[in-house]
């Protein structure tokens, strides 16, 4: 496949984007199709599986050059429940991993009957967001009992439906509670308390591997070319460690999607499991991890204030700038729906303090900002991530302001990556690139934002106050009910 180009296709929360990028790895056409989330009273959090494909299809219709690609491969959210009829048909909608249906104390209780060393095993110590749970509970979100196969990342239903193949990588299957970290194999015991056989389950395969190649009824259905090869791809947590170019061990990085989260990679060591920190599989390489604090509101905070004032995120970070000259009092609290890291905390709710009767839209987008930046830096203290030049990659890094707010937060130099936006997709290029026959030496020009001095002084005042702040917040969480 000398000379290919590849499509990379990212299912995210919020939206699927496709990139197509050309033999030496430049970007060649992108395009973007919206996904919706239902969310229902009791917690749902559940997106329609079939809504899924039929984003691909519209995205590979449309975009240039999509129908004569050599390859594809795949990045997608994690810590789902898909249920899929052998087809590859949805069963059921997808169960996100933000769902709230489960409340802590049935977590607990579905804890208890975990082994011992439930942590050794898996990486990871019990966490609500783990998929057993839902399985072990899955009466809870009205899904089938038998005769339907399990996914557990966003992408792994798609790879599915082009190619009859069910795979799932190291890194998606290691969010699930299932996985033995070591052997990265299924855990046959706790498929048992699961209540799920392990021919119900996708291979997990390393994600530069590939799946299958596109059947001829997919091929019809998205106008993808018939026979050429899937490649397995990653979560998009990995899928965006490989991105923003901290692969090796040593470097640091933070996405702002919808949701954020800080990473690096680490030699992997079985015997530190369970780590203080989330531990993920790499996608690749069995002698390396990728440690992970994920939290739960980033991009979230700012579509949530657009729609609450009715005005476009572009007119916020607009009316934000004419604010930043001279800030004012408002801070934010990002947690809209709990929080996972560096604390877990499902009760925990946002708020704006300081409020004035000059705190218009825009001084409360300039607050959120600053908000989004300040859990950042929590996360990074709180995970012990080297402190370096930073990597911030993601949509919610992508106005100017924002990433200056996160150099001037950290107090520290933040390196922009010229297509932040299509980082993840870039990601899963490196990942398969010398097996898809794609180099992968296009240069982009990065940029490179350095903290205000005169702002880092007035940011390490306010942060003492985030964090007061978010104390009682948790101590007033129970009295909100």
């Amino acid at each position: 496949m000398n000379g290919s180009t590849i499509l990379v296709v990212d299912v995210g929360t919020s939206a699927l984007k496709a990139v197509l990028f050309g033999p030496d790895g430049s970007i060649l056409a992108s395009a973007v199709e919206p996904i919706a989330t239902r969310h229902g009273m009791n917690g749902e959090h559940e997106q329609d599986v079939e809504g899924w494909w039929r984003a691909l299809g519209k995205v590979t219709r449309t975009l240039p050059g999509a129908g004569a690609v050599a390859s594809m491969a795949f990045s997608g959210s994690m810590q789902n429940l898909i249920a899929l009829h052998g087809d590859g048909r949805p069963a059921a909608p997808a169960v996100l991993y933000s769902d709230q249906r489960l409340d802590a104390d049935e977590v607990s209780g579905l804890a208890a009957k975990l082994p011992a060393d439930y942590g050794r095993r898996i990486g990871n110590r019990p966490d609500g967001a783990h998929t057993i749970f839902r399985l072990m509970a899955r009466q809870r979100y009205e899904l089938p009992a038998t005769d339907v196969f399990w996914a557990f990342g966003a992408k792994d239903a798609l790879t599915f439906r082009l190619t009859g193949r069910r795979v799932i990588d190291p890194t998606v299957a290691s969010t699930t509670g299932l996985m033995d970290f070591s052997s990265r194999r299924w855990d046959r015991d706790l498929l048992g308390l699961a209540g799920v056989d392990v021919a119900s389950l996708p291979a997990i395969e390393p994600a530069n591997g590939i799946v299958g190649r596109i059947t001829a009824g997919a091929a019809a259905e998205t106008g993808l070319p018939a026979g050429i090869p899937v490649f397995n791809g990653a979560g998009d947590a990995a899928a965006a460690t490989w991105g923003a170019m901290a692969d090796e061990p040593g470097a640091a990085y933070c996405y702002l999607g919808t949701t954020g989260w800080v990473a690096a990679t680490v030699h992997s060591d079985d015997d530190m499991l369970p780590r203080d920190i989330y531990t993920l599989a790499d996608p690749v390489r069995a002698d390396c991890a990728i440690i992970i604090s994920p939290f739960l509101t980033a991009g979230a905070a700012m579509d949530w204030l657009s729609a609450t004032t009715g005005q476009t995120i572009e007119k916020l970070c607009k009316r934000a700038a004419s604010h930043d000259e001279a800030p004012g009092k408002p801070l934010f609290l990002p947690y809209l729906g709990g929080e996972r890291a560096p604390f877990q905390d499902r009760d925990v709710r946002g708020a704006f303090l300081g409020l004035e009767q000059t705190s218009d839209a825009g001084a409360l987008a300039l607050a959120v900002m600053e908000g989004i930046a300040f859990a950042v830096r929590h996360n990074l203290e709180a995970a012990e991530l080297p402190r370096s030049l930073l990597t911030a990659i993601g949509g919610g890094v992508r106005h100017p302001l924002q990433q200056q707010i996160l150099a001037d937060v950290l107090d520290r130099d933040i390196r922009i990556p010229a297509d932040s936006e299509a980082t993840t997709a870039a990601g899963i290029m490196r990942m398969v690139a010398g097996k898809a026959g794609v180099k992968a030496d296009a240069i982009a020009q990065d940029t490179i934002v350095k903290p205000r001095p005169q702002r880092v002084q007035r940011h390490i005042r306010r942060y003492e106050a985030y964090l007061s702040a978010t104390s009682m917040a948790r101590t007033l969480a129970a009295g909100l009910e």
